[in-house]
């Protein structure tokens, strides 16, 4: 079994050492001429900006790209049903990090560094080293560099500044006790305290944000990952976690909450429906785009308030990976180096509300600071982002093939103690369980 750790400091400036030291060649950009890529992901802030570009890549290289969207889990289904298939239909398949490992273990994408130092490489319009370190070691899998990171994901809790000032409220909640103490003061009938996912019970809906407060409580999913995969779901601090997440949805957050997905706590908190949010940092763009936005210029930003084990804001890379069984492996990695690369990346920040950026000359760019550094009095938006990405563990999401299942089946139980269907004890004492069937099935406990 993997250690999620493994892939350190030291083996990153490895990598990055062997692809600098690479001669870039004269390469024929239009070598590829004629092939025609298939690409499938979710319909998140970089695709639309970078689907814009294509021309600009295929004037250059001749090569054309389709780019197929779908939601996130559906995107996700359709390319594991692909993958496992071996049917081809795609050159090109998105991933989010947690996902890795299995299409790894199972051979289903092609490691990226075999590429980095090919004829048709561009070492310089890589930059490798120029990557924020915690965005590649997610895709990457037993110390190998699967995949390359487009998306930093993390979370944030935006505000409202006003009705903070209104409660005499001066700072943001910094602890889960006075997120309580906070939502309690703010909220009203008519604009609830606060905005979480619900919905789907799983890594991509309800666990995105529970994890948030299980980790910051001091709870976890095994004894001793990846050594002891023994399931530990049912402790104390994960049913305290469970008890606050679940009064914080049923007592300050809208009707319907419990279906929420991110897309109705964006348009809850863009449109001033709810003093509060925990949401993804990359969606900002999304809450405060001045044609739809009702906030803009009075919110506040601030990392997550956490437990006794401190703020643990969720983490997660997305990336693009060639398809293992594409017939066009070498001009599929010459589109994810450009379309990677800083210039497109920039690029793609200007035409569309992408700023999840795992480029760390991006973060540093004046252009891109203009159009997002926000700050109206309630704390920079890039500072309180930044200082997310800093604290978020890297293993947010356990990396094993089973997590997808594991989070699967958790999310089922919150959602039951979400929903009055169970207590957090009983929900808990049934998720360990299930978890522990799972772990036997698979082959990881006795």
């Amino acid at each position: 079994m993997r250690n999620p750790l493994k892939f350190g400091a030291a083996s990153a400036a490895l990598l990055i050492g062997s692809v600098a030291g690479a001669t870039a060649q004269d390469a024929d950009m239009r070598q590829f001429e004629g092939t025609e890529l298939d690409m499938l992901y979710a319909e998140i802030s970089f695709i639309p900006g970078l689907r814009e570009l294509l021309p600009d890549f295929e004037e250059m290289t001749g090569i054309t790209v389709n780019i197929e969207t779908l939601s996130e889990g559906a995107a996700r289904q359709k390319a594991q049903i692909e993958s496992a298939t071996g049917s081809g239909a795609f050159d090109i398949v998105g991933i989010q990090s947690g996902n890795l490992p299995l299409y790894a273990e199972n051979g289903w994408v092609v490691p990226v560094e075999d590429y980095f130092e090919s004829e048709f490489a561009d070492p310089e319009q890589l930059a490798l080293d120029d990557f924020i370190p915690s965005t590649l070691q997610a895709m990457s899998y037993d110390d190998t560099q699967y995949c390359l990171p487009f998306f930093a994901a993390t979370v944030i809790l935006y505000y409202q500044i006003d009705k903070f000032e209104e409660a005499g409220i001066t700072e943001p909640p910094s602890t889960f006790d006075e997120l309580l103490e906070v939502a309690g003061k703010v909220g009203t009938p008519d604009v609830p305290a606060l905005a979480l996912r619900g919905s789907p019970p799983s890594t991509a809906g309800n666990i995105w944000i529970f994890n948030v407060f299980m980790l910051g409580e001091g709870g976890k999913y095994f004894a001793d990952f990846p050594d002891d995969m023994t399931p530990t779901v049912d402790t104390p601090e994960v049913q305290k976690a469970l008890e606050l997440f679940t009064t914080l949805k049923q007592d300050y957050t809208p009707d319907g909450s419990v279906n929420f997905v991110f897309d109705d706590v964006v348009t809850a908190m863009q449109q001033g429906n709810v003093v509060m949010a925990i949401e993804g940092a990359p969606l900002a763009g999304r809450i405060l785009d001045p044609e739809q936005s009702r906030v803009a210029g009075n919110l506040g930003f601030a990392v997550v308030p956490g437990g006794p084990a401190g703020p643990k804001p969720a983490f997660a890379a997305h990336g693009l990976c060639i398809s293992a069984s594409s017939d066009n492996p070498e001009a599929a990695y010459m589109f994810l180096e450009w379309a990677l690369s800083q210039k497109t990346m920039i690029e793609v920040s200007q035409n569309s509300t992408y700023l999840a950026t795992p480029r760390t000359s991006i973060w540093e760019n004046e252009t891109f600071n203009e159009k997002y550094n926000f700050d109206y009095g309630g704390g920079s938006f890039l500072d309180a982002y930044q200082s997310s990405l800093e604290v978020a563990p890297p293993d947010y999401y356990p990396p094993t093939p089973i997590w997808q299942l594991v989070s699967d089946r958790m999310g089922q139980a919150v959602q039951s103690v979400e929903i009055g269907q169970s207590s957090a004890a009983e929900a808990l004492a049934d998720a360990q369980e299930g978890i522990t069937e799972i772990l036997e099935d698979e082959g990881y406990l006795p």
